[in-house]
């Protein structure tokens, strides 16, 4: 017969993986399908105390883009308090020893296009870590990217991960 605490491993063992894929699979966003005309890769440098933390910990990087826009005339009712149209965002997750992620593009709303000024679409991309368990996320973060999505099409972005000073 089986202990009750060999029993018990059995079984919250692969629960716990479970959950460890479920909190990449979200942080990775599948179903974002390629979209080739606006993919694009992110470049990431990783201090050594942000690559021993990620080894230690066992954390995922994310790595998140905004897409957004300024608003046309007549679209300035749909902007955000921030005065921009909201075109979608998009996250994926990896682990954290890759030098580059490529982002599909299909966290891009191609219909809002129309409301956004030359169709001039902006990219922010920052990147961050989440961790398996019940510890803190955020543990890495990265620098952010703020241009046009052409020019991070043209040359990667770069994010560069470190462990916050406050840490």
């Amino acid at each position: 017969m089986m202990s009750k605490a060999f029993a018990a491993i059995a079984l919250i063992l692969p629960c716990l993986l479970l959950t460890q894929c479920d909190a990449v699979e979200k942080a990775a966003g599948r179903g974002n399908a390629e979209n080739p005309a606006v993919a694009f890769d992110v470049a990431i440098e990783m201090t050594p105390a942000a690559a021993a933390r990620f080894k230690a910990t066992g954390d995922t990087l994310v790595v998140d883009v905004a897409y957004y826009g300024y608003p046309t005339e007549a679209a300035r009712p749909k902007a955000n308090g921030l005065h921009q149209i909201d075109l979608g965002q998009e996250r994926v997750g990896v682990l954290p020893n890759v030098a580059k992620v490529h982002m599909p593009g299909g966290g891009l709303n191609q219909k809002g296009l129309t409301d956004i000024v030359d169709g001039d679409v902006m990219v922010l991309v920052d990147g961050y870590s989440i961790t398996p368990d019940s510890n803190e996320d955020n543990q890495v973060r990265c620098s952010y990217y703020r241009d046009r999505l052409e020019m991070a099409r043209s040359k990667p972005p770069v994010l560069k991960c470190d462990i916050p000073a406050n840490d």
